[in-house]
């Protein structure tokens, strides 16, 4: 009887044994390593072989031959990219000022794409002059189902399909190739950057608005003061802006030196003045040397300003489709050129082999007026300077541009009043 017993417990033991060995080795096999993704702030949701992503929200799509699904959605972004629909094209047809809810249109194409269809499973599959990578994929989708479930955005989602399709991701600034910053409400300090591995050349840094603004050793303080002043007065009137500005990570990168190129983003980019961020830039750049405060007075344009009108237009307007903007701003910039009340007599930096046309200042025409209004100061632009101005002699253009932006007065360029003479001329060697 004992011996039995005594049995009886070592094949229980036995048993155990083998079943706890059995569930290690399940789990382990159904497991797989997590897939890497090219934007850190993505994680791409493991999948087992041949099961698509998404597929708790998406569970109707339907399995497509992995060359046909990667043309089909190059196809459909390349005619969102080329959709014309808000465009102004020159008298004579050799050059374009584009426009238009281009980010909302890809949007589009994604959210299609992604709760119709899902690739073959592949490891790797050249088509064209590019490699597709099975990972790249599960990011993008993964992406996009973020964007819909509320835990990622539509940015992420476009800067992925970049990556996974080599689709107009072929410059230094694409966002994919550069970790973002975090964003640290700073209120008016300028503190020490946390700057991103590649991104140490930035060591200053400060947050309004919902706009990070960093700069280098080189930059003064008092630049990302300005820089943050005018941002967040830009967006007093639409705080809804700040929301959209700051979840699609908008940086302002400041540079105090001949061009971009000193940036770490920007090897390859010799823009004298800064440049907009559009929705798959790493940041929007602006010459610190060319703002105003006190004891570095400047008169002219603002680059910070400036520029933030055209990336409030490209990461905000894009992404809501703010067609009541898109259907007017151009027919309202060719008539205030043609009729003479647009001054074109300013100096734009265009690419080598470029001249200045018509398109050129239909393109530069909200930025400019805005950029003025925002000043309101005589002056500083060769027409719409003030407010009362452009209020008075372009009627159409105030009314777009006090739809969106602040009405309350604001002083900018504060203490420049002591060396006004009139007549828009200000003698700034004053002691």
């Amino acid at each position: 009887m004992i011996r039995f017993i005594i049995l009886l417990l070592v094949a229980l033991l036995l048993s155990l044994s083998c079943s706890s060995g059995s569930e290690v080795r399940t789990a382990q096999i159904s497991t797989p390593a997590p897939t890497a993704t090219p934007m850190p702030t993505i994680t791409a949701t493991p999948t087992t072989p041949n099961e698509p992503t998404c597929k708790d929200l998406f569970p109707e799509a339907k399995e497509v031959p992995t060359r046909e699904y990667v043309l089909n959605l190059r196809n459909s972004s390349h005619e969102v990219s080329e959709n014309s629909t808000y465009w102004y094209i020159s008298p004579s047809g050799s050059s374009v000022a584009r426009n238009g809810p281009t980010a909302y249109w890809y949007w589009e194409v994604f959210l299609e794409d992604v709760s119709t269809s899902y690739p073959t499973k592949f490891e790797a599959i050249r088509i064209g002059d590019f490699e597709i990578q099975w990972s790249d994929y599960l990011a993008y989708s993964q992406a996009v189902c973020d964007a819909v479930s509320g835990t990622g955005t539509r940015r992420q989602a476009q800067i992925l399909h970049g990556t996974f399709l080599n689709f107009r991701n072929d410059w230094s600034g694409h966002a994919s190739k550069w970790q973002p910053f975090p964003y640290i409400e700073t209120g008016p300090t300028v503190i020490e950057a946390v700057s991103p591995t590649g991104l140490e050349h930035y060591t200053k840094y400060i947050t309004g608005g919902g706009v990070i603004i960093v700069g280098g050793e080189e930059v003064p303080d008092e630049a990302l003061l300005a820089a943050r002043e005018s941002v967040i007065y830009m967006t007093s009137a639409r705080p809804e802006f700040r929301k959209i500005l700051k979840a699609n990570e908008v940086r302002i990168s400041l540079f105090a030196d001949d061009d971009t190129s000193m940036l770490p983003e920007y090897k390859d980019s010799y823009e004298p003045g800064g440049f907009s961020m559009g929705m798959t830039d790493a940041s929007m750049t602006a010459n610190a040397n060319w703002l105003c405060w006190t004891d570095h007075w400047d008169v002219g344009g603002d680059p910070v300003i400036h520029e933030m009108v055209h990336t409030i237009n490209h990461t905000v307007f894009e992404e809501i489709k703010e067609t009541y903007f898109y259907e007017r701003i151009y027919d309202i910039a060719v008539n205030s050129i043609e009729n003479g009340t647009f001054a074109t007599s300013f100096f734009q930096h265009l690419e080598e082999g470029q001249e200045q046309d018509i398109s050129n200042f239909v393109g530069e025409f909200w930025a400019i007026t805005v950029e003025g209004y925002i000043m309101n100061r005589p002056g500083f632009k060769d027409s719409h300077d003030t407010r009362e101005w452009i209020a008075k002699n372009d009627p159409q253009i105030f009314e777009l541009i006090t739809r969106y932006f602040p009405t309350e007065p604001w002083e900018f360029c504060k203490g420049i009043d002591a060396f006004y003479l009139g007549n828009g001329k200000y003698d700034l060697e004053r002691n």
